[in-house]
């Protein structure tokens, strides 16, 4: 196989190519024997522009695989200069959806190694093609055609708002647009239930900031769908806004106040009365004292709606 792929015949280096990429699909992958034998840099070449679909395609998937490993086989595919080409074929104008879906999720993995790793994609400009691929696909009838390969942009999103230490912010700030819009999709169920979960796990990552970077985040649209969300059935989407509230709630009063013009308290009181969801419970419970603790007025409130 790697003779094959070394060779000049692009029918041999394609065969090759896709048996490489089953290997690596397999459940104990042998991704330390694949880098060995030298076909990484291959992989990467099989990305440029004279190569067709399925090498770029299979290319991917083997590098994917790769990426997922641990951080030293991680280290294989970045230095042989993956990123550039996977920014390359992210903004590349030919519908080639199923290859766009593949890179996203490989960028994602690579990110997702670590927080050096999540700035060194970030770097190589990744958030742009991202943001302008769920920019061009939110409206039907691209939204529940295209809903994978928006779920792989969303997933890899959610991964670079990440991290400890957290991604500057100067760097995630242009998601903020898409973010808003993201958390308004209609109904959140299924695979757009996993996209909505994913911005609303962005928010409550990148509210976790200064009071300036609060207030640059949320706006009172946002304030009224969070406290919106708060009666909704699934679990975790609740949680990540509660998360996100509580975050809220240590920013500027102004944005408080619109948090409790919209019923906010009166969310918390039913969850804190009517909830079964221990988790959910656990973070109400842990959002109501960042308020508090504020001082002697948030106190009052507190006491007002019955927290007690």
């Amino acid at each position: 196989m790697v003779r094959d792929m070394m060779s000049g015949n692009e029918s041999f280096q394609l065969a090759a190519t896709a048996r490489v990429s089953f290997l690596l699909s397999t459940e104990n992958p042998p991704i330390d024997v694949v880098i060995q034998s030298g076909v990484v840099p291959h992989f990467v070449r099989f990305l440029i522009e004279q190569y067709g679909f399925q090498h770029k395609l299979y290319s991917v998937s083997a590098l994917y695989a790769i990426g997922k490993g641990s951080l030293e086989q991680a280290v294989a595919v970045i230095k042989h200069g993956a990123i550039p080409m996977f920014i390359r074929l992210l903004c590349c104008s030919e519908e080639c959806y199923q290859l766009k879906e593949l890179v996203a999720a490989a960028l994602g993995s690579l990110a997702n190694q670590s927080p050096d790793f999540r700035d060194y994609v970030l770097q190589f400009g990744t958030l742009t093609p991202l943001l302008s691929l769920l920019d061009n696909h939110l409206e039907p009838p691209m939204l529940h055609e295209k809903i994978t390969l928006l779920r792989a942009c969303s997933n890899t999103l959610a991964i670079v708002c990440q991290g400890n230490p957290a991604p500057s912010f100067n760097q995630i700030r242009s998601a903020l647009p898409i973010l808003r819009r993201l958390i308004h999709l209609n109904p959140p169920v299924g695979v757009i239930g996993d996209v909505f979960e994913d911005a609303c796990l962005c928010l409550s990552y990148l509210s976790n900031g200064s009071a300036e970077q609060i207030q640059a985040l949320i706006d009172a649209d946002v304030c009224a769908r969070l406290v919106m969300l708060l009666g909704f059935s699934d679990g975790k989407i609740v949680e990540h806004v509660l998360r996100t509230v509580g975050n809220i709630f240590k920013g500027v009063d102004s944005q408080i106040q619109i948090l409790i013009n919209n019923g906010v308290f009166f969310c918390f009181n039913a969850i804190l009365m009517h909830g079964s969801n221990s988790s959910v419970l656990g973070k109400t419970c842990s959002a109501i004292p960042t308020l508090t603790a504020r001082g002697r007025n948030q106190m009052q409130v507190g006491i007002y709606y019955g927290f007690v």
